[in-house]
């Protein structure tokens, strides 16, 4: 199975928790969305369809069917945003949560996402047509999808080493992560550079959500209160979160840092485990190499 497979479901009901903003890494203080595990999605929910307009007949001496060639071809690149969407019902409660290291994660995924036209545009820049596949980034113990908002997991679309998801304006999605081992994880998220807790800036050095040992729950939006989030929906850049709060840089990117809890080495265990581990003969513990 490549690193990039989907896992999906959209059931709310199992533990996670949130871990305050705060630069200590012993104390947390909101609980999590609770969500129930995710079964896998075998095909992908929709193609990849983008159409381009072929170019506009030059005008007589350059002008008018030039300019709007143009001007049509840089409205096609823009590509998609996420916007601050409608207030959801959200509920988090406290926990205490101590990181291993607190400020290195264990390990960091990201899924970048665009429209079908930026999608196809990107992948015939880098490699050639796109090979379609559900929208998920993961390791043996971790796992990321991006899924819509009836629970079935974005399109993608594998570009060089990146998985594009595949978006439309005005759609609404979440971000489901899916903890495999036997311990707890702090998950600290990202959407367009901006933590989704408070944001600002994404940084290791903030708190996120906690989720316990072979559970899942979804991130759907930019937390707004205890009980509320702003949901996430693909807009055009301009009306984007991060260019409306003026951090338009890193639109495009959705990111995801796990750290584990002080006192368990499962996940660095799960994730650098080695199948055959003796590939040769050792000497006996008495060997003096006569």
């Amino acid at each position: 199975m490549p690193r990039s497979t989907v896992v999906a479901s959209l059931l709310l009901a199992s533990v996670a928790a949130l871990a305050a903003c705060s630069k200590h890494p012993g104390v947390a203080h909101l609980n999590a969305p609770e969500s129930a595990g995710y079964t896998p999605a075998s095909e992908p929910q929709f193609q990849i369809s983008a159409t381009t307009d072929e170019a506009a007949p030059m005008a007589p001496g350059g002008g008018e069917a030039s300019v709007s060639g143009k001007l049509a071809e840089r409205e096609r690149s823009r590509g998609l945003g996420t916007a601050y969407g409608e207030q959801r019902s959200s509920s988090v409660r406290g926990t205490r949560f101590e990181r291993a290291d607190a400020y290195n994660p264990d390990l960091v995924l990201s899924l970048r996402y665009n429209d079908a036209a930026g999608v196809q545009q990107i992948a015939q820049h880098k490699t050639g047509s796109p090979h379609l596949f559900p929208a998920i980034q993961q390791s043996d113990a971790v796992s990321v999808t991006l899924r819509d908002e009836y629970g079935a997991p974005l399109s993608a679309a594998q570009v060089g080493g990146d998985v594009y998801a595949v978006g439309e304006i005005g759609a609404r999605y979440t971000i489901g992560v899916e903890n495999h081992t036997a311990q707890r994880l702090e998950v600290v998220a990202s959407v367009d550079g901006l933590n989704v807790l408070d944001g600002g800036e994404a940084d290791f050095h903030k708190r996120g959500y906690v989720v316990a040992p072979y559970t899942s729950f979804a991130i759907e939006g930019w937390r707004t209160s205890d009980d509320t989030v702003a949901a996430f929906r693909f807009s055009d850049t301009d009306s984007g979160y991060a260019a409306q709060m003026g951090k338009p840089r890193n639109i495009g990117v959705i990111g995801v840092a796990f750290f584990r809890e002080a006192g368990h080495d499962d996940l660095l265990r799960r994730d650098t485990a080695d199948p055959f581990p003796n590939r040769y003969a050792p000497p006996p513990p008495t060997y003096r190499g006569y």
